[in-house]
């Protein structure tokens, strides 16, 4: 064990053996100053220098990592807010566009009745989806501000209102191709009010007589308007009559295509004569007092194969 321990002081540099000056040189009157570190405790100090300098080094890289992740977790969890604000506003553009694709649905169902169109079925209407949802990561759901809501679904909605907008743009092309194949005649079908002020003095059906005070039934339409107020066709036709009635007083009545009618009643003056073609628009005479009235008015029919019709349904 000696020899061993021998040979080991041998292998050792002669300066750990033996005793290292550390020498301070300082000016002034001190002179010269000198501090003695012995060899062994150089050695053991650099062997625990080197030891702790990969110690060291792993500790501050574990700190700088540990500051990136903290700054890297803020940074998501921002963006994380910010997604959730993100998706919350297509879920409302969602919910906005599925409402004005209602309206649209609403307002296409009164085209096509105007059209003459067969209404779409609902079943039609209520468009699947079709393909694959695979695509989805639906594994990043949970970033998504409610359990409700996953990407899947929002996908799906998009695709159906795509869908629903593609038929709704099919539906109108065929409206239009019809309205345009057969203009003159919707430009037949009463659509607009025969004066262009005034207000609503007696509804359509039962009511009670003003001149008489017992109930009747009310074939039309009546306007409060003043004496000579302009009254207009409201749709293309033929002048059948322009007469004096005891009950309507001054009156003119046009034959429209597709078995409609309309009938101006309580005029002062008319302004065109049996035969005559009219368009929509065209002074046919001014409003009056004449017939069985009680105050300056215009009495207003609109009778489809001569059966009468509420005329709110046509404006």
């Amino acid at each position: 064990m000696g020899n061993m321990s021998s040979r080991w002081r041998k292998a050792l540099p002669a300066w750990v053996s033996g005793n290292l000056k550390l020498i301070i040189l300082r000016e002034g009157r001190s002179g010269l100053h000198q501090f003695a570190i012995r060899g062994k405790t150089a050695f053991y100090g650099l062997i625990i220098l080197i030891l702790a300098t990969p110690m060291l080094f792993y500790a501050g890289s574990q700190l700088l990592l540990e500051t990136a992740h903290a700054h890297r977790v803020a940074k998501l969890r921002r963006d994380n807010v910010a997604l959730f604000q993100l998706v919350n506003k297509f879920e409302d553009r969602i919910d906005k566009l599925a409402r004005e694709i209602s309206t649209l649905t609403e307002l296409d169902k009164v085209l096509r009745a105007h059209a003459d169109l067969p209404e779409i079925p609902d079943e039609v209407r209520q468009v699947g989806i079709g393909g694959s949802m695979a695509e989805v990561r639906t594994d990043m759901d949970y970033l998504l501000p409610s359990k409700d809501i996953s990407l899947a679904q929002i996908t799906e909605r998009l695709d159906a209102l795509q869908r629903s907008l593609k038929l709704e743009q099919l539906s109108y092309e065929d409206i239009r191709n019809v309205i345009k194949n057969d203009l003159a005649r919707l430009n037949s079908i009463p659509s607009v009010k025969p004066v262009t002020r005034g207000q609503y003095s007696s509804g359509f059906g039962v009511r009670r007589h003003p001149y008489t005070n017992k109930y009747d039934f009310h074939r039309g339409q009546d306007f409060s308007v003043k004496v000579g107020t302009r009254v207009y066709a409201t749709a293309n036709g033929k002048v059948v009559a322009t007469r004096f009635d005891d009950n309507l007083g001054l009156y003119v009545k046009i034959r429209h295509s597709n078995g409609f009618h309309t009938l101006y009643g309580h005029l002062r003056e008319i302004s065109i004569q049996q035969g005559e073609t009219v368009k929509r628009g065209t002074l046919i005479g001014r409003a009056g007092d004449t017939g069985r009235s009680t105050a300056p008015h215009l009495h207003y029919e609109v009778r489809h194969y001569n059966q009468p019709q509420n005329p709110n349904n046509y404006y």
